[in-house]
């Protein structure tokens, strides 16, 4: 039972063990000093005010084996008396062995039979006379023996009280897996747009022509609607999230998943754009006209690669800097050698599948700003608008995120690069004139314009991505999530390593020393008694003791030896010497005329002692 309780307490420890306090692995624990065990949790709802209690077990497991010990120990020496009986019975059949003399007898049967501190030390102050007679070897085993199990049982004791006033528990937040099923999941929903069909346009299902042009989603108010409310962080089922420079769709509030944890699969767009006005040709100096803040004005992009930028259908640019280009705000998509998104956006391509990334030209003009001053050449300014021209390139990814509820925090776990089909699809709302893109991204990079050109394209990145994976939020569904936990306040049990090791040891090596000795015990011969039927206390038929029994009890009890000194006067002391029970080895009666007293009495010499 000792070796059960200890290897109860060691799966409790490794089946509870809490890796986030304690780390992973027994090394991680020796190197704390600390076993962490989860020992409850309360309601979700950890914020909310509550009473919580736990039982913390490894302490009621040390308690309950401390005084199993205690309790044990007395049987432990019920079978170390066994053991020395046998070898009793042995020694006292053969004279050539040493056997007991009266003082270690006494002292042996007060030693197995109470187990007491003071009797331990008088045995052990005996053991250690150099002038005394030869004691036998089973006098020695059994003193050894006793006084090992008292030592045991007492620093159980000691260490399971200094476990109790080591331990201590801790209130901390975790995640605790569960199973449900939420659908927190997104994936792309191919009703909306159709399947990836490279015969026709990306998301053909959703291109309209309108006056002459193909527009995306025109008669589909609804899905409009749904990604300003995504770009405007107000859409009730999907946000938008940046983690590492990367905008991902997540589930929004409406999916109430307050503490919980989850891992999900969802989109993720990654931009990265330059500006192109560092290559691209710009007005030479003209004479100064007006003297505010700006830049010269871009006449071409062909040593960019972009020879169609900027791009416009009417006007010039005068020598004098008046500009009447038509120049209007546009995303524009390149595949290839080829750029569409002026009219009917991907329909202006030969192919509108791109490849992924994608690439992408972004043009924008400020049709409110009227001169500046030329950065290149200062004190000489041009009548014209404010303009931007970045190339930027789209990497659209499959990603697997995680959402921890303890930190309220949107993660990647993983990505990879979407289809180039899909990534077609995604691509198309951007390029699809839109009137809302270009007006929301006139607006957000206009402070960063004048002053702070590299800031710009850093806006510039992160505005693309929200409103392209805004209009993304209007393709997608929700899917079941993985790996789901709730958060759950749950209470640890700090409990140091030094004592509980040492007594999980105490308790193996205790369980051990009964088997050992029970073992030696059973296989040992004895001898029986054989009592007649008329000296038997029924006197019904003949019966067999065990004489390893008796003498057992004469090793454990001092009441056999009151019994054969007072064997009583009914003519039965010889029945009474073969009980193995003490209590029907005496004479007892009412009726009887010898009594024991103690005091001053003349012994058979005439000498006066003291005694029975």
């Amino acid at each position: 039972m000792t070796g059960g309780m200890a290897t109860l307490i060691l799966g409790w420890l490794c089946a509870f063990h809490d890796p986030v306090e304690g780390g992973e692995g027994v090394l991680s624990v020796l190197r704390n000093g600390t076993f962490a065990i989860m020992e409850g949790s309360g309601s979700e709802d950890f914020a909310a005010p509550q009473t919580h209690g736990e039982t913390l077990r490894i302490l009621a497991f040390s308690a309950f084996a401390s005084h199993l010990v205690s309790v044990a120990s007395t049987i432990l020496v019920t079978l170390l008396a066994y053991r020395a009986a046998t070898q009793w019975l042995r020694a006292s059949e053969n004279p050539d062995d040493v056997n007991l003399t009266p003082i270690q007898y006494g002292l042996l049967v007060r030693t197995l039979g109470s187990g007491s501190l003071m009797s331990i030390i008088n045995s052990l102050r005996y053991a250690r006379r150099s002038r005394r007679a030869k004691a036998p070897q089973f006098f020695k085993e059994a003193l050894a023996g006793v006084t090992v199990i008292y030592l045991l049982s007492h620093v159980v004791g000691l260490v399971d009280l200094w476990l109790h006033s080591s331990a201590r528990s801790v209130s901390v937040v975790r995640s605790i897996p569960i199973t449900m099923d939420a659908r927190y999941g997104i994936t792309y929903n191919e009703a909306r747009c159709g399947s990836f069909n490279k015969t026709e346009l990306p998301c053909q299902k959703l291109l309209y022509s309108w006056q002459g042009s193909l527009l995306w989603a025109q008669n589909e108010q609804r899905m409009h609607l749904q990604a300003y409310d995504t770009i405007q962080g107000i859409n009730p089922y999907v946000r938008l999230e940046f983690v590492n420079s990367t905008a991902i769709l997540v589930p929004g509030p409406v999916k109430n998943f307050k503490s919980r944890g989850f891992t999900f699969h969802t989109y993720g767009l990654r931009a990265q754009c330059a500006n192109l006005r560092d290559q691209c040709q710009t007005l030479a100096t003209p004479g100064a006209q007006f003297v505010v803040p700006g830049g010269s004005p871009v006449t071409n992009c062909a040593k960019a690669g972009y020879p169609r930028i900027p791009y416009y259908t009417s006007g010039h640019l005068e020598a004098s800097g008046f500009d009447t280009r038509n120049i209007k705000s546009f995303v524009l998509g390149i595949i290839g050698d080829d750029m569409g998104g002026m009219f009917n956006g991907t329909g202006d391509f030969s192919s509108g599948w791109t490849s992924n990334p994608a690439s992408t030209v972004v043009q924008l003009r400020w049709s409110n700003v009227t001169a500046h001053d030329a950065t290149d050449t200062p004190g000489v300014g041009y009548l014209n608008a404010l303009d931007l021209y970045a190339k930027c390139s789209l990497t659209f990814l499959d990603v697997t995120a995680r959402y921890e509820s303890i930190e309220a925090k949107w993660s990647i776990v993983d990505t990879n690069l979407s289809s180039p089909e899909l990534a077609s699809v995604f691509w198309t709302p951007l390029l699809s004139r839109i009137q809302a893109i270009p007006e929301q991204l006139l607006h957000t990079i206009r402070p960063y314009m004048t002053s702070r050109a590299a800031q710009a394209m850093q806006v510039l990145e992160m505005s693309l991505a929200r409103i392209n994976m805004g209009y993304v939020s209007s393709l997608i569904t929700f899917i079941p999530a993985d790996n789901i936990t709730t958060t759950r306040l749950v209470t640890l049990g700090l409990y140091p390593t030094a004592p509980i090791l040492l007594l999980v040891g105490c308790l193996y090596i205790y369980s051990l020393a009964p088997l050992l000795i029970f073992v030696l015990a059973c296989t040992s011969n004895h001898r029986i008694i054989f009592v007649p039927r008329h000296l038997t206390r029924r006197g019904e038929k003949d019966e067999e003791r065990s004489a390893l029994a008796v003498a057992q009890a004469w090793l454990t009890d001092p009441l056999p030896l009151i019994g054969s000194l007072f064997p009583g006067g009914d003519g039965r002391a010889i029945m009474r010497s073969a009980e193995a029970d003490p209590l029907r080895q005496v004479y007892d009666s009412d009726w009887g005329l010898g009594k024991v007293g103690i005091g001053m009495f003349k012994g058979s010499s005439g000498e006066r002692i003291f005694g029975l």
